[in-house]
């Protein structure tokens, strides 16, 4: 495990694309000249692709970048205009029974931009789920489908698990 110097500091704003995308080019390159056998066909990335402000979040950035296949698969809703954790929002999400079941979020101009996506029965609170960059939104929604266990998709969800493991031995270490 290596540390990673963030050149962008963590701002709001739909900014995370700029402050993460060089570090995952990074460690894609080096899976691909060190450990060719473990190169993705698909990278899932915790963060938004195509619902998002500017309808080009981290996964079609980190997708472009790389020239690979990429899912958003994002925890909670991006809100934006058009697009809010309201009341209609709220009653969308309780009718979602099943694994699998999903409904579109949709931009300003009615565009479909993502799915909230119920990905196991054990959980009620939905993932969100948004193009990259080569793949269509049913296509992610299926991989997406296809990788979770939990509620979170486990690449997604074991990132998570590590990355806070590291953070708590940096603080034990200081």
């Amino acid at each position: 495990s290596s540390g990673i110097n963030a050149e962008w500091p963590l701002r709001p704003g739909g900014y995370l694309a700029f402050r993460e995308t060089p570090h995952i080019a990074q460690i894609l390159k080096t899976v691909k000249t060190q450990f060719p056998g473990f190169y993705p066909d698909v990278l899932i990335v915790d963060g938004n692709g195509r619902l998002h402000k500017k309808e080009f979040g981290l996964a079609c950035q980190t997708g472009v970048t790389c020239d690979i296949p990429c899912i958003g698969v994002a925890k909670n809703l991006y809100q934006m205009e058009g697009c809010l954790r309201d009341d209609d929002h709220k009653s969308s999400i309780d009718k979602l029974n099943s694994p699998g079941e999903r409904f579109e979020i949709r931009n300003v101009k009615n565009v479909v931009i993502g799915c909230a996506v119920r990905t196991t029965a054990g959980s009620t609170k939905p993932v969100y789920v948004s193009e990259g960059h080569r793949v269509s939104l049913e296509t992610a929604c299926h991989v997406v489908m296809k990788c979770s266990r939990y509620r979170v998709p486990e690449p997604v969800r074991l990132a998570d698990i590590m990355s806070r493991d590291v953070l708590r031995q940096l603080e034990v270490n200081g």
